[in-house]
């Protein structure tokens, strides 16, 4: 039940978000709260993250209708460190909680789900600023399946060799049930990419190309993709300096893809088909 909820009212929320579709958005935020209420009884939220919680939603509404210049320019570096804060689980009361069992012998492995990414898919989509875009031509937002094939070949190209030079990718089919992989496959696309792409690109990368052109700098956007892919492969840092630089580079083929469309939604299907492709056939088990 909780994993319905949670993949279900998640990508019905995000979905309404997308098209404002506000029947949807409110629809999938009652499953959140259904998600949530579960999460509270299973132990995965304690009353220690509930200040956390509320301190969070607050600042997320405030920066979402509170428009002071003065409120504006405090609020979101604040919003900035809660939101990294969350990701890199460094606030008190949350702990994981299993929602799926892998099938084995003897005792299962379990799926476990970090609460965090809930809260974190109520506080950052909604947030998404307005995009910063090139003008219309034969390639961008006008044609914006041509722009992610394109730009979804050139980063696997770019990536793949890397990836298996520094030996974070071996081919073959990844094997498990197909419900586990389903399961996975989905979790990640709801609570990685669209979070990840919702506040690398759609919050920091559009900040920083607007602060930039602001200050009167030619190559504003170029700029602000490099920069917000350098922040988004420095987020990785759990992963080693290797892993670092793999996600630096997949970062730009995201970025370049929401500045050309402009929707969030084309950032969301690279990064989710890049990471698609390495888990179902470049993590094939290391042999021993």
């Amino acid at each position: 039940m909780l994993s319905i909820l949670l993949l279900g009212g998640g990508g019905l929320y995000w979905w309404g978000l997308i098209v404002d579709q506000r029947i949807a958005v409110l629809a999938g935020a009652g499953a959140l709260g259904g998600a949530l209420i579960l999460l509270v009884g299973q132990g995965g939220i304690a009353p220690a993250a509930f200040p956390a919680v509320v301190l969070a939603a607050g600042l997320a509404g405030s920066l979402k209708w509170v428009h002071q210049p003065v409120w504006q320019a405090v609020g979101w570096p604040l919003y900035v460190l809660v939101v990294l804060a969350l990701g890199f689980r460094l606030l008190p009361g949350f702990a994981p909680v299993p929602v799926l069992a892998t099938p084995g012998a003897g005792n299962p492995s379990m799926v476990w789900f970090a609460p965090e990414k809930l809260l974190l898919l109520g506080l950052v989509p909604p947030l998404v600023l307005t995009p910063v875009t090139p003008g219309s031509g034969w390639f961008g937002r006008d044609r914006p399946r041509l722009t992610v094939a394109l730009i979804l070949g050139i980063t696997l190209l770019a990536l793949i060799p890397l990836a298996l030079a520094l030996g974070f990718a071996r081919p073959g089919w990844v094997a498990g049930s197909l419900p586990v992989l389903a399961y996975r496959l989905a979790d990640h696309l709801v609570f990685t990419c669209v979070l990840e792409e919702s506040f690398f690109r759609g919050i920091v990368q559009t900040a920083l190309i607007r602060g930039f052109a602001d200050r009167g700098w030619s190559q504003a956007a170029p700029l602000g993709i490099i920069a917000a892919s350098l922040f988004f492969g420095g987020a990785h840092v759990g992963g080693g300096a290797a892993f670092m630089l793999l996600a630096t580079v997949a970062g730009l083929g995201y970025g370049v893809a929401y500045y050309l469309t402009g929707r969030i939604q084309d950032a969301v299907a690279v990064h989710f088909a890049v990471n698609a492709i390495h888990q179902l056939f470049l993590s094939a088990p290391a042999v021993r």
